[in-house]
């Protein structure tokens, strides 16, 4: 453990940042979510995504990937299946469980939104080099991989 006063600024500094990144990254949910569907909860524009990228997914997996239980994450694709936006549909391998994936309207709601969300950070970043973006993007790849570990 560093006793570094400047390396205890730093990471004051990150976990102040760090807060406001999160609290700016939730009203973006909202508004991206709110274009995928204006009944859509914030909480359900990750969901959508992952299940987009990674689908099929079992509804365990589905929450183990959030950090949540079962029933919490049960609420949030019950508000996308009423939606529209996810099926569900038998596991093969399981019958008493089922399998999430997006529906076509939900691939296709996400993908126009997800268009406009990487044109608008093209548009705030148009003034970061592509090496700041680069140690940048190195940086917090860094720093997903520490906080996946146990």
């Amino acid at each position: 453990m560093s006793t570094d006063p400047a390396r205890e600024v730093e990471l004051n500094r990150l976990e102040d940042q760090f807060g406001v990144l999160l609290r700016r990254s939730r009203r973006s949910m909202r508004r991206f979510a709110e274009r995928v569907h204006p009944e859509m909860e914030a909480s359900g524009y990750p969901v959508l995504m992952v299940l987009t990228q990674a689908a099929p997914l079992r509804l365990g997996d589905l929450a183990e990937e959030f950090g949540l239980d079962k029933s919490t994450m049960s609420r949030h694709v019950t508000s996308l299946i009423q939606l529209g936006l996810v099926c569900r549909e038998p596991d093969p391998q399981d019958g008493r469980a089922f399998l999430l994936r997006p529906s076509e309207d939900g691939r296709r709601r996400l993908a126009a939104v997800t268009d406009a969300r990487r044109i608008e950070w093209r548009g705030r970043l148009d003034n970061w080099t592509t090496d700041e973006l680069a140690v940048f993007v190195n940086g917090l790849t860094r720093l997903n991989a520490d906080l996946d570990r146990d």
